[in-house]
């Protein structure tokens, strides 16, 4: 009989109390003869190799049940104990006959011959399986607690929205476990207007940017609600996939997704931020443990996009009302220089009507007109915020008290409309309505035959504005004895708004034209 095939000489009878001892602490008997290779063992090692007691234990059962990268480092261990005489001490892994990993601790000593050789290993085994599995869960738990803390610490000192997102989606993708990881997020556009935005992990992100946005499919439709999480170990056998088109399931050249998690990512109001999806292309890949954890860090998710949102919502509002400020101040400087320029205006109408008035009757009609003309000035300007007006509103609004009930008694002919600045403005409506004053009392409207013609042409370069007066079919012209308070305030346009004012007191019909530059280019 062969030593590999020697019976177990510690045989578990009520008889020998170490086989019973050995047996009732769950501890294995083994013996390696270095001679002829054999091993004598008990029944108890044996079932820490998942092995029956009738079962043989020989090296090749050792070689081909240790876990293959557990065995150089047990070898390794022997060969000191041989060489050196040191205590066996090992741990490693053994593959049982059902593929179930087990975890065992041998330990042994060497025996020797008069010359010192080893001849003989013997020991005891124990399986401590239950011990690494606690150890690995202790592991585990205490890995998730210090990446649970480092998220919290992030988020707690991070307020960009960007930045948040994507911590929460690398954190939980490594504490998941899953292969790859996404978080699809809503935000808000300066109108107001929701869409969608996302953060990659694990994969480039070009692995999703070929595929359209998730849609409310059944699978998804739990998530971006908010009405619960999903998780599976073989989403392919959901009865809610692959129930939408135009793909029923996932697109073609997708990620491979097997295992399935997401969990809705809830603000405090309620609202549904966005939603954590995570997938392994093995099935059972995440556990109600790790269900229990990414739930956690979407409610910490959650805090984080609000604060985030609160402070960009606070940012909006204050730099809003610093331009509403700015625009104050300059409204009231505008403002202030604006009633400064109108009374000086009044103050030169008056004493310029006084001079040139013969009566107080001539005053009054003479003052209030040109009043008149200056309101009316400014609600053209106050109509367009003092941005400007346009030229032909201008020309529209002087003439149209001439307008007469048959036939227009002018014509206005541009090539094309253009806004004015504030003080060519004023001092266009101030000029031409000196005109149409003048052409109702000595020109052309001042009888049912004579017409207005305004003609103008807006040129870009450089730009500017040339306007014509014309009036035809009044009475005779002549050129006054004297320059009026009319004229001077016509004239005056040329240093108001750099413009050149020419008139021509031609006998058929008085002439005026204007050449005005437009400072800021021509604004059609």
């Amino acid at each position: 009989m062969s030593a590999a095939e020697l019976p177990d000489p510690l045989e578990q009878t009520a008889s020998d109390p170490l086989a019973a001892v050995l047996a009732a602490g769950r501890v294995g008997y083994w013996e390696h003869d270095l001679t002829t290779g054999g091993y004598r063992v008990s029944d108890e090692f044996k079932a820490h190799w998942g092995l029956p007691p009738e079962a043989s234990f020989t090296t090749d059962v050792l070689r081909r049940n240790i876990y293959p990268d557990d065995a150089p480092g047990r070898a390794a261990q022997i060969e000191q104990t041989l060489a050196t005489g040191v205590a066996l001490d090992a741990e490693y892994r053994v593959i049982w006959p059902d593929g179930s990993l087990h975890w065992m601790n041998v330990r042994g000593t060497a025996e020797r011959n008069r010359r010192g050789q080893p001849t003989r290993l013997i020991g005891v085994s124990l399986d401590i399986t239950d011990r690494k599995r606690a150890e690995e869960t202790l592991r585990a738990e205490s890995e998730s607690l210090e990446l649970l803390n480092k998220i919290g610490a992030a988020l707690g000192g991070n307020l960009e929205l960007e930045a948040i997102v994507q911590i929460v989606t690398d954190a939980a993708t490594q504490l998941s476990g899953a292969q790859f990881g996404a978080f699809f997020y809503n935000v808000l556009d300066a109108q107001g207007e929701s869409y969608t935005l996302y953060t990659i992990s694990g994969v480039a992100r070009e692995a999703f940017s070929k595929f359209p946005m998730p849609r409310n499919t059944q699978v998804f439709e739990p998530t971006f609600r908010g009405t619960g999480v999903v998780r599976s170990d073989d989403i392919r056998l959901d009865p809610r996939y692959g129930k939408n088109d135009p793909y029923f399931g996932m697109p073609k050249g997708h990620l491979p997704v097997v295992s399935y998690l997401a969990v809705p990512v809830i603000s405090r109001s309620g609202a549904v931020l966005g939603g954590l999806f995570f997938g392994h292309e093995k099935p059972g890949i995440f556990s109600e443990r790790i269900e229990r954890l990414i739930a956690g860090i979407a409610a910490q998710a959650a805090v984080a996009i609000d604060n985030a949102n609160l402070l960009q919502s606070a940012q909006a509002e204050l730099e809003e009302r610093r331009r509403f400020e700015s625009h104050q101040e300059l409204l009231l400087a505008e403002l202030n220089h604006r009633v400064k320029n109108t009374l000086a205006i009044v103050l030169s109408i008056a004493t310029q009507t006084l001079r040139n008035s013969d009566s107080p009757e001539t005053f009054r009609q003479g003052f209030e007109a040109r009043i008149l003309a200056l309101a009316e000035a400014h609600n053209l300007l106050t109509d367009g915020n003092w941005e400007g007006a346009s030229l032909r509103a201008i020309l529209e609004r002087v003439l149209q008290p001439y307008r007469g009930t048959g036939a227009p008694r002018y014509v206005l002919d541009g090539n094309r409309d253009v806004r004015v600045g504030p003080k060519t403005a004023v001092s266009l409506v101030m000029a031409l309505n000196e005109l149409a004053t003048n052409a109702a009392k000595y020109g052309a409207l001042s009888n049912s035959d004579g017409t207005v013609k305004v003609t103008w042409v807006v040129s870009d370069d450089p730009a500017k504005i040339h306007l014509r007066w014309e009036e035809t079919g009044g009475p005779p012209v002549a050129a006054p004895r004297h320059t009026g308070f009319g004229s001077r305030l016509i004239r005056a346009l040329s240093n108001d708004a750099a413009a050149e004012v020419m008139m021509d007191f031609a006998p058929n019909g008085f002439i005026c034209t204007f050449d005005l530059p437009l400072r800021s280019g021509v604004e059609a």
